[in-house]
């Protein structure tokens, strides 16, 4: 039988620690063993199922049937202040925020000494109060879903709250002496370098919010995975796994150099000739993915995407080599 050590019960209130208040029907027979050396046996004697039978996940089943049973028949309420009942563990539990380097997870852990599967807190009634147990499991639990409460919406409000913006696209092309009323100029099969603010976390990077209501709290980890750039020419957009490199003009750099991050294109036709208002506009789209995981057990991810609001035109034409013999 495995055993787990004792962590004291702390939900938050304006009044620092809240208890349980009021009787609860189903304490009074919930027992705990303890060895010789006072630690807690994990198996609980007050045994449930949900749906009306054994269960072998983590939690009740989600979904039809809301109902959530003891084994003797009495129903309970299926959350308890953010945890729920589980038909596995026969207790009320959430999913622990347990560090990788904690000794709670015991030997669970792979060859690479990684923590494998998933620890809770559950409560357990001792000694006239309420305390939290962890708990071990291989997989993700199903839980009832808690009313009102969707885990996802709640991510998705923090990311609106955490006010990612739109790209700034960058582009190699420059400003040719001489011929300023031209605008931005590139020139037919040279590389052009793409880019957008790196420096702007809220454009490219990641970052870790999480938000509560109703007792379920939901983190969530959101990264810039993609950029997709559109040269404007019609032909395929540009995608990069990266930022881009910026490439201020130089005019000792060669044409042909490429972009280090691979994020580039090359132009295989010109604008009209002699038209200073025949450009190719270059725009972008960032792709943020959420991947979220919910104190219920419940986990998931989604994508979104972001689009430049502000594009650069460019006038793309050729370079033509003259060349000419002295007759001397």
């Amino acid at each position: 039988m495995l055993r787990k050590a004792l962590i004291p019960l702390c939900l938050a209130s304006a009044a620092g620690c809240l208890s349980f208040i009021g009787p609860v029907a189903w304490a009074d027979e919930c027992v705990a063993g303890v060895d010789s050396n006072g630690r807690i046996e994990v198996e609980v004697s007050c045994s449930t199922t949900s749906n009306g039978s054994a269960g072998s996940d983590d939690g009740p089943a989600s979904g039809g049937e809301s109902r959530c049973l003891r084994a003797d028949g009495m129903e309970v309420a299926c959350w308890k202040e953010g945890y729920w009942w589980s038909s596995n563990h026969q207790q009320y539990c959430q999913v622990a925020n347990v560090s990788a380097d904690s000794p709670a997870w015991g030997e669970h852990r792979d060859e690479a000494g990684n923590p494998v599967g998933i620890l809770y807190q559950c409560l357990i009634y001792l000694g006239g109060t309420w305390k939290n147990i962890y708990r071990w499991s291989a997989g993700h639990p199903t839980t009832p879903g808690v009313p009102d409460v969707d885990p996802e919406t709640l991510v998705r409000t923090a990311v609106a709250a955490l006010g990612l913006h739109p790209p700034t696209v960058g582009v190699g092309a420059y400003v040719y002496p001489g011929y300023e009323e031209w605008g931005l100029s590139w020139w037919v099969g040279a590389p052009l370098w793409l880019w957008i603010d790196a420096d702007d976390s809220l454009q490219w990077g990641t970052h870790t919010i999480s938000a509560s209501e109703g007792g379920l709290t939901v983190t969530a980890t959101v990264t810039a995975t993609e950029i997709s750039f559109s040269p404007g020419d019609g032909s395929s957009s540009v995608t990069c796994r990266s930022p881009g490199t910026y490439r201020p003009w130089n005019t000792e750099s060669l044409l042909r150099e490429h972009s280090p991050t691979g994020c580039e294109h090359t132009y295989l036709k010109t604008n009209s000739l002699g038209d200073m208002d025949s450009r190719y506009t270059v725009s972008a789209t960032i792709t943020w993915t959420a991947n979220w995981s919910a104190t219920n057990g419940h986990h998931g991810s989604f994508s979104m995407n972001l689009e430049s609001t502000t594009n650069p035109a460019i006038h793309v034409g050729e370079i033509r080599v003259v060349w000419s013999t002295n007759p001397d």
